[in-house]
């Protein structure tokens, strides 16, 4: 009969005292080998949602606040006197607001990496930036990828969806002129017309540069149904890593604001500086599995791996892609591509050509971080404590 491996040291230990002392031992310092790894893990998770709180209340209320107010307060009204002077000090005042967002990507260990076009050749033309759209996360790669292109993070405006128009950061944004878009077939006529509205009203007045947006219309998840039937609706084959985009903004912003025919130094209202060129943006993350907002910020990333991949390529904007159904065929072919481009990083984890690694020093983060807290702290005494205080005492003057 045959006795298992197991059974004979069992055996062996009953007959010598001494292997039976170190095989106790040894199960105790399994024992408190694991209980040690766990009680480092349970630090590291209580680390992680120390830092989370408070990036959220920075990223909710210290910046938001600090930002609005100051805008309304301290610059608005140098509107009345000089334009170019508040328009210099607002893009300031949004370049440090990007640069909170990217510390917020450096705390979660995000890195960025750029393959393609070098963008900061462009950084301060007027530029279209269409990028594919994954997750939550897209935000924080485009903006950690602009934050050391020149003037570019002060002075670009984001169409960005209706939603976030009713939180805090929704006033931040609006209150720098992003344009917040309807989704829905039903109001897509008033939403392109009022878009267009926003562009001739505030483009050229508040010096814009570049114009982004997620042309899709949702994160790919969201749309992979729809992306496929409308695909068997067109007889067009659908993609599988992005979708067929939606043209009603893009052909709106190069009908208002792309370059006239007979004249390339203005625009098609007739303001100079039209934009000049579509920077075509490819966000990839590895394998394809794109990171959950809630995950990445306990520091969970996919595979352990927070690399995220930005391909660029830059096009000139011609006159002609003010005709819609030229436009839409145009960005089907890029689409088209896109979608391959996609499927081989996928396959080999980078884009074609050197990646380009993007930094944000340590140092940077830290005075970004001094400098809304301070803010924040003189808007907290120059008027929300004062004001919270007349308040409070006026609620207890009714009893």
């Amino acid at each position: 009969m045959m006795i298992s491996s197991t059974a004979m040291e069992l055996e062996e230990n009953r007959t010598d005292p001494s292997a039976t002392l170190v095989t106790k031992r040894t199960i105790e310092n399994n024992e408190d080998s694991d209980s040690f790894m766990g009680s480092s893990m349970d630090v590291r998770k209580m680390m992680a949602m120390v830092g989370v709180f408070y990036w959220f209340i920075m990223t909710v209320i210290v910046v938001p606040t600090a930002c609005v107010a100051t805008c309304w307060i301290f610059l608005c009204p140098i509107m009345l006197f000089s334009m170019p002077l508040f328009n210099r000090l607002e893009h300031e005042l949004c370049r440090l607001v990007n640069d909170h967002w990217v510390s917020n990507g450096q705390y979660v260990g995000l890195n960025v990496v750029e393959y393609g076009d070098d963008i900061e050749k462009y950084a301060d033309k007027r530029c279209l930036l269409l990028s594919n759209h994954l997750g939550l996360v897209d935000h924080f790669c485009i903006m950690t990828s602009v934050h050391d292109k020149k003037s570019l993070a002060g002075k670009y405006l984001w169409v960005i969806f209706q939603i976030w128009k009713a939180t805090p950061l929704g006033a931040m944004w609006l209150t720098h002129g992003n344009y917040f878009i309807n989704g829905g077939a039903g109001k897509r006529a008033s939403a392109i017309q009022s878009f267009r509205e926003h562009l001739e009203n505030k483009y050229w007045k508040h010096d814009y540069g570049w114009i982004v947006m997620y042309p899709e219309g949702s994160r790919l998840y969201l749309i992979r149904d729809a992306e496929v039937k409308f695909a068997e609706k067109n007889g067009f084959k659908p993609f599988v890593h992005c979708a067929h985009p939606r043209t009603g903004a893009a052909h709106a912003v190069l009908d208002v604001a792309g370059k006239d025919a007979k004249d390339n130094s203005l625009s098609r209202s007739g303001n100079p500086g039209p934009i000049e060129y579509i920077i075509d943006c490819t966000l990839g993350y590895p394998k394809g599995k794109v990171a959950d907002m809630g995950q990445i910020m306990l520091g969970e990333w996919p595979d352990e791996d927070s690399t995220v991949a930005v391909h660029y390529r830059v096009y000139e904007a011609k006159p002609e892609f003010a005709d819609e159904p030229t436009l839409r065929k145009w960005l089907y072919e890029r689409y088209e591509e896109k979608d391959k481009l996609l499927a081989k990083f996928y396959e080999t984890g980078k884009f074609p050509g050197e990646g380009r690694p993007v930094h944000f020093s340590l140092a940077k983060n830290l005075m970004v971080q001094v400098f809304w807290i301070a803010l924040f702290y003189f808007h907290y005494n120059f008027w929300i404590r004062p004001l919270a205080g007349a308040a409070l005492r006026y609620l207890l003057a009714l009893f």
